[in-house]
């Protein structure tokens, strides 16, 4: 077992810290967040077919450095283990039009996102985005965290599933093993449609660019909700992704219904859901 250090230098402000408290996907499987180191891992499989545990940490602002630990890594191991970490935290994601637009509707929002806020922790693929996004549907977050530790376990063999495995599985392995409900079907259909398109290739990534709204939102049990909040991790925050919680918060904070949120944010263009998280932050 050997571990490798690297380092990623981002072309713009990248805060870790808040891109683990962005939203809940720190929480779920196989995701570890250590709050008090400001230390985020997981363990992966990479194209190399080597399970690799991968910590991401930043001792400065303007540094991240990664931490591979796995038998046999080599060059190319490496170099995809700090990738990823790149996916975690959109490293390549250019704030410029979001600070532009907060700047506009509330300087002090466009003082955060230049500060390294407005990232949304993103998995190590567009695959396990999505497939996470559909165990959020109609369940609480307690269903959502039990639904992906299983998928890791009974599914992955200890690391997320690759489409090949969820499509092994099946929709009976799917309600069965992973206990995901009526969600099985979604996922069975959304992940052989994908990898038929050419959308997603065998490993879970984007093959020819975004999977769009409209494309996400034609598959069978992907309505409004996800395709958004899909969309929105592949940095399309044009939509907001409006459940329980975000009507609740809408109605308690400024008085509007579900059908009043889009207009609510039209201040904030294409960067939307960036205006409606960005004003929930607790601190």
């Amino acid at each position: 077992m050997a571990t490798v250090k690297t380092a990623l230098n981002p072309p713009h402000r990248v805060c870790l810290r808040s891109a683990a408290r962005s939203h809940g996907w720190a929480s779920l499987e196989p995701w570890l967040w250590d709050d008090e180191r400001g230390v985020l891992s997981r363990r992966d499989r990479l194209r190399s077919g080597r399970t690799v545990s991968i910590e991401a940490a930043q001792p400065d602002p303007g540094r991240i450095e990664a931490q591979v630990t796995g038998d046999g890594l080599d060059a190319h191991d490496v170099d995809e283990s700090a990738g990823l970490v790149g996916r975690w935290l959109s490293v390549d994601w250019d704030p410029a039009g979001a600070i532009a637009a907060a700047r506009e509707v509330n300087p002090k929002l466009a003082a955060i996102i230049e500060d390294g806020g407005g990232r949304f922790l993103r998995c190590s693929t567009f695959y396990e985005d999505f497939v996470k996004t559909v165990c959020t549907i109609q369940i609480a977050w307690s269903g959502s965290q039990r639904m992906a530790s299983a998928l890791v376990e009974s599914i992955g063999e200890g690391v997320f599933p690759s489409p090949a495995q969820v499509l092994d599985a099946g929709e009976s392995g799917l309600r069965g093993r992973a206990g995901v409900g009526f969600r099985a079907r979604a996922l069975a259909e959304a992940t052989d449609t994908m990898l038929a398109r050419g959308m997603m290739d065998e490993g879970g990534h984007t093959a020819n660019g975004p999977v769009s709204y409209d494309d996400l939102l034609a598959m069978w049990g992907i309505g409004p909700y996800a395709a958004a909040h899909a969309a929105m991790l592949q940095h399309d925050f044009s939509r907001i992704p409006v459940d329980s919680a975000v009507t609740a918060f809408c109605r308690r904070r400024y008085g509007i219904e579900p059908g009043e949120i889009a207009a609510f944010f039209e201040p904030w263009g294409e960067f939307r859901f960036l205006g409606y998280r960005l004003a929930r932050r607790p601190d």
